[in-house]
């Protein structure tokens, strides 16, 4: 279960909770953007902790590096609802997540992080 020679790389340090359903919908935010692979590079330069909305304060947030956070939106009541099915949906699947950069729904990714938020003191 420690970080090892064979865990740490890319692609290799989220773990998938066990006996997660091969059905399973896994909640993420895509971001669409005329700047896609600029701000793909720019993510992939940083450490991609996770995506939270506090509901309380009504925003999105990205947390990156050790204590960087990035405010994605404001939300309006609308994506308040959003929001609170996109963290209910996290917790069901102990975390887990996407963040996806394209320039529209017609192309590919220019950058997927997938992303799994742990328990504090972890």
């Amino acid at each position: 279960g420690g970080v090892t020679e064979d865990n740490v790389g890319v692609g290799r340090l989220c773990q998938v909770p066990p006996g997660l359903p091969a059905d399973a919908f896994v909640q993420g935010i895509v971001i669409l953007t005329t700047r896609a692979n600029s701000l793909a590079t720019w993510l992939a330069g940083t450490e991609v902790v996770g995506v939270s909305c506090d509901l309380r304060k009504r925003v999105m947030v990205m947390d990156t590096d050790i204590d960087t956070e990035y405010l994605m939106a404001k939300l309006t009541d609308e994506q308040r609802q959003e929001g609170q099915i996109f963290e209910e949906g996290k917790d069901a699947l102990n975390g887990l997540h996407f963040v996806s950069v394209q320039q529209d729904e017609n192309h590919d990714p220019a950058g997927f992080w997938l992303l799994r938020n742990l328990p504090p003191g972890i």
